[in-house]
């Protein structure tokens, strides 16, 4: 047997919300907390000196985009999270060993103290 239509028989949460696109606030908060969930670090990122990465990048693409100009930008104000280093170095074929040398492992230990990894 079908259960009928009717609003007040529903449990509201992440199913109604992404589903059935509920938009009560209790839907709304449980999808804004399984979201924070599934992030790769909740608790704020750690970055890490982007100089090195930057100066490989710009040796490995030649004439660099003004995009990645801005991105560069943002990376010496801010630092560069460990994740997107460790993405870019393999996206062009290296290891971030390559890049950080010996201090990636101990970049990497740090991280992984923090839960970060």
């Amino acid at each position: 047997m079908r259960m009928p239509r009717n609003p007040d028989n529903w449990r509201h949460g992440v199913n109604r919300y992404r589903q059935h696109k509920c938009r009560c606030d209790e839907c709304c908060a449980a999808y804004a907390e399984y979201r924070f969930k599934l992030r790769k670090n909740p608790e704020g990122s750690f970055t890490i000196d982007p100089e090195p990465l930057i100066r490989f990048i710009e040796k490995m693409e030649a004439p660099v985009p003004a995009s990645t100009q801005q991105t560069f930008a943002r990376w010496r104000e801010k630092g560069v999270d460990i994740f997107v280093a460790d993405r870019h170095c393999c996206k062009r074929g290296a290891h971030p060993f390559e890049v950080y040398g010996s201090e990636w492992f101990e970049l990497e230990a740090h991280g992984a103290d923090r839960g970060d990894s």
